[in-house]
C-alpha cells in the first residue's frame, strides 16, 4: 500500500530523558541516543524505518531545545525546520498537541503517525506494513484515531495493554478492530490472563490521527490545554504559552475518553521492546541470537549464564562464577544488579539524588 500522500507526516518523539537504563541512558544522552542493538543508535534505526513509510520531508523530529544538536549530527537529512522543539518538557499530552497545531498549518489535512525513537524493532518490515495501514485507513476515517498494537509473547507487566472490541474492517493479515479498552500495566496473575486472550495487546504508544480532529479531541476533553495550543496558533510566544501546560500524558486527557467509535487498532505480529530496563533489553537480545550471556566491550565470562555486560573498552570486565547480573561500566559509574530488580533502578536513582549527585543522572 502506497502512502507517499503530500499530507501524512511522520513524527518521530525524541524528547525523553529517561534513566531506567542508568548509568549508559542519562538525562543529557538518554537511550533514543545510545546504539544497545546494533551500530546505529535506536534514532536512527527509527529514521530509517519511517523513511520507508514516507518521503523524508515529510519526517518530523519532537524533541527539546537540549537534543537539537546531537539529532542534527546523527539524521544529517532533517532540515531544523523540521524539529518541532517543546520549549520544555510537559509530557506526551501537550507535545502531541504542539505537534498537531504546528503541522495544521503546514500540511493542510496533515495525517499524522507519532512514533518512539527510542524501541527496538527486530522485523522492521512488519512495522512498515503496519504504520502503512494505520497512516492510509486515518487518511480515509479522519475522524478515528488509530494505533498500533502488538501480540504478546510473554506475560509482561510493565506494559499497558488494549482490548479489541468488534471489528472495523481489512482483510486477510491486516484486519482492523475498534478499541474497547485501554488497560493499565497488570499484575502477574491478570498479564497471564492477558496473554492468552487473543483480544488483548501490548500498547507500544504509536498513534495516528488527523491534526484538525487531534486539535478538536483537545479542545473537547481538555479545554485548558486547547487554549495554549490557540494562542500558539494565533502567533503567542510558544515558550511563554506552552510553560502553562500540565505535564500529562496523551493516554488519560484524549485516548481513553474517546468514544469506541473513533478508536481503532491495527494487530501487528512485531518483535519490539521498549527496552524499558537492562532485563527487557537482555530478553530482546536473547530472543534475536539465541545466546545466554552478552558481553558489549572488553568482557570475558567464565562458568556463568544470564548475564548481560556492558564494558567501556577501556578495561576488561571478568565474570567469573555468577549467574543473572547485569554489569554496566561507564567512565564515572559502575551498575551491578541483579536483572530480576533491574525494573527497580528508579530507587537508586532516588537515592542519588538524596545524596546529591545530580551530577551522575
Amino acid at each position: 500500500m502506497e502512502t507517499r500522500s503530500e499530507n501524512l507526516a511522520i513524527v518521530i518523539m525524541a524528547g525523553g530523558s529517561g534513566t531506567r537504563l542508568w548509568p549508559l541512558s542519562r538525562k543529557n544522552t538518554p537511550k533514543q541516543f545510545q546504539s544497545f542493538v546494533s551500530n546505529k543508535t535506536l534514532l536512527e534505526e527509527t529514521y530509517d524505518r519511517a523513511r520507508q513509510v514516507v518521503p523524508a520531508d515529510r519526517i518530523f523530529v519532537s524533541s527539546v531545545e537540549k537534543y537539537r544538536d546531537r539529532i542534527l549530527e546523527l539524521l544529517p537529512d532533517i532540515a531544523e525546520d523540521r524539529l518541532l522543539l517543546e520549549p520544555s518538557q510537559r509530557g506526551t499530552g501537550p507535545a502531541i498537541g504542539l505537534i498537531a497545531t504546528l503541522l495544521a498549518t503546514r500540511l493542510s489535512g496533515a495525517t499524522i503517525a507519532t512514533i518512539a525513537s527510542d524501541h527496538a524493532i527486530e522485523n522492521g518490515e512488519a512495522f512498515i506494513a503496519s504504520l502503512r495501514l494505520a497512516m492510509q485507513t486515518i487518511a480515509e476515517n479522519t475522524d478515528k484515531l488509530a494505533v498500533i498494537g502488538i501480540n504478546p509473547t510473554v506475560a509482561d507487566t510493565g506494559l499497558g495493554y488494549i482490548r479489541m472490541g468488534e471489528e472495523f474492517g481489512g482483510e486477510g493479515s491486516e484486519r482492523i478492530f475498534f478499541v474497547d479498552a485501554f488497560k493499565e500495566k497488570p499484575d502477574r496473575k491478570t498479564a497471564e490472563i492477558y496473554l492468552a486472550d487473543w483480544q488483548y495487546l501490548w500498547n507500544a504508544g504509536y498513534f495516528v490521527f488527523s491534526a484538525e480532529s487531534m486539535l478538536g479531541w483537545i479542545a473537547e476533553h481538555s479545554p485548558a490545554l486547547s487554549d495554549i495550543l490557540k494562542e500558539i496558533r494565533d502567533g503567542a510566544p510558544i515558550g511563554e504559552s506552552y510553560a502553562k501546560a500540565e505535564n500529562e500524558a496523551i493516554e488519560p486527557i484524549i485516548v481513553e475518553k474517546l468514544p469506541v467509535s473513533s478508536r481503532i487498532v491495527i494487530p501487528s505480529p512485531i518483535q519490539w521492546s521498549d527496552i524499558g530496563t537492562w532485563n527487557s533489553l537482555f530478553d530482546f537480545l536473547a530472543h534475536r541470537n539465541g545466546k545466554k550471556s552478552f558481553g558489549l566491550g572488553k568482557t570475558v565470562e567464565l562458568e556463568s549464564s544470564g548475564n548481560l555486560v556492558y564494558g567501556n573498552d577501556k578495561r576488561t570486565i571478568a565474570v567469573f562464577g555468577v549467574d543473572d547480573l547485569v554489569i554496566v561500566d561507564t567512565d564515572d559509574a559502575l551498575l551491578v544488579t541483579r536483572r530480576d530488580r533491574a525494573a527497580d533502578i528508579k530507587t537508586l536513582i532516588a537515592e542519588l539524588k538524596d545524596r546529591g549527585r545530580e551530577d551522575l543522572l
